[in-house]
């Protein structure tokens, strides 16, 4: 009786250290479910929506890390880029199944770059053509491809770097916004990730608090994209 006893305490204490540790590893956030009618919702219910989870800057890692990125969708993706006098604009139309991403880009003149990534390599070709080019690099990813902050920068961030962080609505689609403290060139970065698909939804740049890059996303289509968009011009598979 007395080892059963002994047993039984032991164990529930085992029992609430796991979950206090649980707790405290996920820095105690549990992300609200994103609301299906956002337009429906007036300022006080959104107001109260968006003060559900409080997010720091010591909790935007842990915050993170609770979101599942979305592996099959299409969305199209703006990068924006601004200096003294001028602007340019690309525009990038994105597909994504697992581990392959295919971007098409719209150049000036109309002309389209398309560019086929999986693993470390990427096939490039433009418009009809039926010859390509392979590209091969460790470092080489779907989101440098597309010019976008990657979604590890923005989990990795350290703590004394991070000047702002919150739980915020952006055009209707609930976002973790994390903001820099100005770098030592004086450049600031602010972000947006998507609590329902887990992607970078919007991010902008500034140097002296002049904008010098802005990146915006699309509404996300879930539907599977056509097998036939992750192929070469010739019908074969990108090794």
């Amino acid at each position: 009786m007395y080892f059963l006893v002994g047993f039984s305490v032991l164990l529930i204490v085992v029992m609430v250290l796991l979950v206090r540790g649980s707790r405290l590893e996920s820095g105690g956030i549990v992300l609200p479910e994103p609301q299906a009618d956002t337009a429906a919702v007036g300022e006080e219910g959104t107001e109260t929506r968006l003060n559900v989870v409080a997010i720091s800057p010591d909790t935007v890692r842990p915050a993170i890390n609770t979101l599942a990125r979305s592996l099959l969708y299409s969305r199209a993706q703006t990068v924006e880029t601004f200096w003294s006098g001028g602007s340019g604009q690309t525009v990038y139309q994105v597909y994504v199944s697992g581990g392959r991403t295919r971007i098409d880009t719209q150049l000036p003149g109309g002309s389209v770059r398309h560019t086929l990534c999986s693993g470390g390599s990427a096939a490039v070709w433009y418009d009809d053509d039926t010859a390509w080019t392979v590209l091969r690099s460790s470092e080489l990813t779907a989101d440098r491809l597309q010019r976008m902050p990657t979604y590890e920068l923005v989990r990795d961030l350290e703590v004394d770097t991070i000047a702002a962080a919150g739980y915020l609505d952006r055009d209707g689609t609930s976002c973790i916004y994390v903001e820099t403290y100005p770098d030592e060139a004086g450049y600031v970065g602010r972000y947006w990730v998507a609590v329902d698909t887990g992607l970078l939804y919007a991010a902008e740049r500034t140097c002296d608090d002049t904008l010098v890059y802005r990146f915006t996303a699309a509404p996300l289509d879930t539907e599977p994209p056509a097998e036939a968009l992750f192929l070469l011009p010739d019908g074969s598979v990108l090794e």
